[in-house]
């Protein structure tokens, strides 16, 4: 891996194997992330929603555990721990 150490990304990666869940902790702790809006496919498959309002959502991961907030048009606008996403949601339906 580039600029990671072998035995660093093989430790990292393990523990992402043994604990998917670690992922959303971690998140959580850093609340949002840096986003570039991205085209998705709706999270049909390996997310659930826990907000839909006016076609925007909240959803969640349903393997790591990490959140994302979606446009009616599926476009990723933010990402990161779920109560930070639902914070950020919560405030983008009260300026709609």
């Amino acid at each position: 891996m580039i600029g990671i150490p072998e035995k660093l990304a093989i430790a990292v990666l393990t523990k992402i194997v043994s604990d998917p869940d670690a992922i959303g902790r971690l998140l959580e702790k850093l609340g949002g992330m840096p986003n570039i809006p991205t085209a998705t496919l709706g999270g049909t498959i390996f997310w659930v929603d826990l907000a839909n309002v006016g076609g925007w959502r909240v959803q969640k991961n349903q393997v790591f555990g990490n959140c994302r907030i979606l446009d009616p048009n599926n476009i990723r606008r933010a990402w990161g721990g779920e109560s930070a996403m639902l914070r950020a949601f919560e405030n983008l339906m009260e300026q709609q």
